[in-house]
């Protein structure tokens, strides 16, 4: 049971701090906009000096002046945005058999055709020895959650696919998170070839077709940019944090007086008004290496309520009217869902599989396996939660 009494004390203080902490950040973010400013006249020496850093975090590469603003541009009188998202029911070995689902939620929604919204789900349920477990290094080893994961996005990639190519253009293909794969990093060789295959296999698809693919991320909490000028303020000629002689020293890092700001603190600042984006900026993530034309860029989105990051290939980003139709896109979804794209919000309430729903998918199990004469196999665990005693 929880004691609401010491929660509630211990909240208070949390507040007391927060506030404490409120003017200190506004002082930051004053100060990262200011050094924004700075190279306003000529980005080229941070751009070099970005380039050829090394640091402990991770930078932005930029592609124009980081302070440019664009206006949102009008959204094609005709446009079909499609969206996936998904949600699973992960293996439980207290329960009666070892499986997992996935439940991938799908919705077409056509504007200016007359044509009818497509809002569906389809569950997937996996129970086979080869989806249970994943070879690495010629061993079997049982699947994680985070394996699990990365098949729901792969699953989610294909349905966007075959979404796209089910409708007549313009189209605009629209998932919820990120485009990078970023569970991924450190995975072997051999399982993590065979995963960004299928995914890359699913954009090069995309792109085929001139379906520009952009990932919405609400309440982005990324420093790639504020990482980029944190190098501006380094007084050396290139970043090296392995080397850096600032950090035997009492005084603060020369690159401290912006540490703790966050893109989207620093570009509520600098977009003013609803439907504006950033400059497009280039993910330096090593994940995405082997991502070729698919190399993740991203820009910011003042959505109203938030300042939203914006995903998309770096296809879409050298193409000014994919770029374009994604900024009106995603900024028309986003004012037709009160501050969140519309498109995922639908495609995440028929993916989503509550509690509820989860118990019930466990006792259809149970039933059909005692009705087939199959041995159920529960944890008393499992039995004292569905047979209280009090």
């Amino acid at each position: 049971m929880l004691d609401f009494a010491a929660v509630k004390r211990q909240i208070n203080d949390m507040v007391r701090e927060q506030r404490n902490r409120r003017e200190e950040l506004a002082q930051r973010v004053q100060r990262a906009w200011e050094q924004m400013m700075v190279w306003s006249g000529d980005w080229t020496p941070l751009i070099e000096k970005v380039r050829g850093s090394k640091t402990s975090w991770l930078l932005a590469r930029i592609t124009e002046p980081a302070h440019r603003i664009h206006p949102r541009p009008p959204r094609p009188p005709q446009l079909t945005v499609v969206a996936t998202d998904g949600s699973q029911i992960f293996p439980d070995r207290h329960e009666v058999s070892d499986c997992y689902l996935l439940n991938i939620g799908a919705v077409a929604l056509p504007y200016g055709s007359g044509a009818r919204p497509l809002l569906s789900a389809r569950p997937l349920l996996f129970f086979q020895d080869a989806d249970l477990t994943v070879q690495w290094n010629g061993r079997r080893i049982p699947v994680t959650p985070e394996i699990i994961g990365l098949r729901r996005t792969l699953l989610e990639m294909e349905e966007l696919v075959r979404l796209a190519q089910s409708n007549a253009p313009p189209r605009l293909a629209l998932v919820d998170g990120t485009l990078i794969l970023w569970t991924l990093e450190g995975r072997p060789a051999d399982y993590k070839a065979t995963m960004l295959k299928t995914y890359l296999e699913h954009l090069d698809t995309l792109r085929e077709h001139r379906v520009p693919v952009a990932a919405y991320i609400s309440a982005p909490g990324s420093t790639d940019v504020v990482n980029a000028l944190r190098v501006g303020l380094c007084p050396y000629s290139f970043a090296n944090c392995d080397f850096c002689e600032y950090k035997h020293k009492p005084d603060p890092l020369p690159c401290a007086p912006i540490e703790g700001v966050s893109d989207a603190m620093l570009f509520a600042r600098l977009l003013s008004h609803v439907g504006e984006r950033s400059a497009v900026f280039r993910s330096a993530s090593s994940v995405l290496a082997e991502y070729g034309e698919h190399a993740v860029c991203f820009f910011y989105l003042h959505v109203g309520a938030e300042i939203a990051r914006v995903e998309i290939p770096q296809w879409v980003a050298e193409d000014d009217a994919l770029l374009d139709l994604v900024h009106s896109g995603v900024a028309d979804q986003a004012e037709k869902g009160r501050g969140y794209p519309v498109a995922l919000a639908e495609a995440h309430a028929q993916a989503v599989v509550r509690g509820a729903e989860r118990e019930m998918f466990y006792r259809m199990m149970e039933d059909t396996f005692i009705r087939s004469d199959v041995p159920v196999r529960l944890s008393l665990k499992a039995r004292t939660k569905r047979t209280p005693g009090v």
